[in-house]
C-alpha cells in the first residue's frame, strides 16, 4: 500500500494499492492513478511530502527533496521522483 502523507501533522493525503516504483538513475520514480481533486491536494504540498511504500514485513519511506511531482491530466497519474529512501523493518 501506498501512502502519500502531509509532513507537518502527517495528514494522509492520498493512499492506494495500484502504484508503480521503478529505479530511475539515482531517483525512485512513484507512479499512480489519482483524480484530478486528489492530485491538486498532493500538489499543494509539493515541498512536505512523505511516501510510504507499506510492505508486509518493511516500509519504505520515500522523499522528494527537490519537489519533484507532477499530475499528467491526461492519464490521470501522478508521477513523483524522489531523491531519497530508507527501508524500516516493521
Amino acid at each position: 500500500m501506498l501512502m502519500i502523507r502531509h509532513s507537518i501533522g502527517s495528514r494522509l493525503l492520498c493512499q492506494t494499492n495500484v502504484y508503480y516504483v521503478e529505479k530511475k538513475d539515482d531517483r525512485w520514480q512513484i507512479s499512480l492513478p489519482i483524480d484530478e481533486e486528489t492530485a491538486s491536494n498532493v500538489l499543494e504540498f509539493r515541498d512536505e511530502l512523505n511516501i510510504f511504500d507499506a510492505k508486509e514485513n518493511e516500509k519504505t519511506w520515500y522523499y522528494s527533496s527537490d519537489a519533484q511531482v507532477k499530475f499528467q491530466p491526461n492519464e490521470n497519474k501522478l508521477v513523483i521522483l524522489a531523491d531519497h529512501k530508507t527501508v524500516y523493518p516493521v
